[in-house]
C-alpha cells in the first residue's frame, strides 16, 4: 500500500482513485492507513495525503471479494481475499488485471500508475506489462 501512495503523483493528476478491498475489521484498516501515512510523511513529505491518495473499503461480509471472484475460502487463516488488482474504467468495466500468485506477488506501482492513467485517458494499457486483459 504505501508504494502505490508513493506513486500517487503520477495517477493522481488523472483523477485517478486506487481502492484497496480488506475483510479484516475497520480498525486493522484505521492501523494500516496510520502506518502508511506515517511513512510517507517521514519517507516522501512531498506527497499530497489530502485527500488522501489511496481508499481502503471494508469488506467484512467479503460481498465484493465474492462477486469479483477474489474469495480465498480455503486459506488458513479462513477467508481471505486473493491479491488480484483491477484497473476499471468510467463505465465500470475491468480493462487491466493483475492476478497475484501470492500475497508477496504485486504488480509494479509503476506499472500500475501506468496502466490506471491510459485507462483515465480512454486509451488501451501498456501491453508491455503482464497484467492486459
Amino acid at each position: 500500500m504505501t508504494a502505490f501512495v508513493y506513486e500517487a503523483e503520477r495517477y493522481v493528476p488523472e483523477k485517478v482513485q486506487i481502492f484497496g478491498i480488506s475483510v479484516e475489521p475497520a480498525e486493522e484498516g484505521r492501523k494500516l492507513r496510520e502506518r502508511v501515512t506515517r511513512d510517507c510523511q517521514e519517507d516522501r513529505p512531498h506527497i499530497e495525503l489530502d485527500p488522501y491518495p489511496l481508499r481502503l473499503l471494508i469488506d467484512p461480509e467479503a460481498k465484493l471479494i465474492r462477486s469479483v471472484g477474489a474469495a480465498n475460502e480455503g486459506h488458513w487463516a479462513g477467508l481471505i481475499a486473493s491479491p488480484i488488482t483491477y484497473v476499471v474504467d468510467h463505465a465500470g468495466n475491468a480493462r487491466w488485471a493483475y492476478v497475484s500468485a501470492s500475497a508477496a506477488d504485486r504488480p509494479s506501482p509503476v506499472a500500475l500508475a501506468r496502466a490506471a492513467v491510459a485507462v483515465a485517458r480512454g486509451k488501451e494499457p501498456p501491453a508491455d506489462y503482464p497484467g492486459k486483459i
